[in-house]
């Protein structure tokens, strides 16, 4: 039985991937020679949950809790602000965009952890609402991770704007030397959309 590499996220609309793509193109500008892994633009999504390596024949029954948590939840509106790194400015890992403040999107996480949970998918990881830009390859000297660590606090209080999430969706995820390759295999829309 072959195994997938699978996550849960929402989808970011166009606009907002254009806006934080010149965003994280600045960046990569100011960072040139910082060793950075970037995120392509067409990766940006907001992680929900990842589920790791799965049996394929376990992607119907996730499938199933996927609709059931969206048959339970509204669009809602979202808002994209705010830059900083995991786990800090000061040791720089991952370069990340935070999303304000938002109970329906907590309450989304936590409902979805709850049926995957049931199903035996535990994540231990707090969640913790964000788009990856980059990640700093561990090998990257001190001097290069202050420079970063600078850059990002530089930009701390930027805001993107607002966005709307419509629906979820499992991803797949295939790991090649040119970075990951991600494929949908089921989207669940939320109810009452908003238009």
């Amino acid at each position: 039985m072959e195994n997938l590499r699978l996550f849960i996220a929402c989808d970011f609309s166009p606009q907002t991937i254009a806006k934080v793509a010149l965003l994280a193109k600045d960046l990569r500008l100011a960072l040139q020679d910082v060793p950075v892994r970037w995120v392509s633009s067409s990766n940006y999504h907001l992680t929900l949950q990842f589920l790791g390596e799965v049996p394929a024949n376990k992607v119907k029954t996730i499938e199933s809790a996927l609709q059931a948590v969206a048959d339970t939840h509204s669009s809602f509106a979202i808002e994209l602000a705010g830059a900083g790194c995991f786990p800090s400015l000061r040791q720089p890992q991952v370069i990340w965009l935070g999303i304000r403040l938002n109970p329906q999107l907590n309450r989304l996480a936590y409902d979805l952890h709850r049926w995957l949970g049931a199903l035996g998918f535990v994540d231990e990881s707090k969640f913790k609402a964000h788009l990856t830009l980059g990640r700093l390859d561990k090998y990257a000297a001190e001097d290069e991770k202050a420079r970063l660590g600078t850059q990002v606090g530089a930009i701390k209080d930027v805001t993107i704007g607002q966005d709307v999430f419509s629906e979820i969706a499992l991803y797949r995820s295939v790991l090649t030397p040119g970075g990951p390759v991600y494929t949908t295999l089921v989207r669940a829309k939320l109810q009452n959309m908003l238009n």
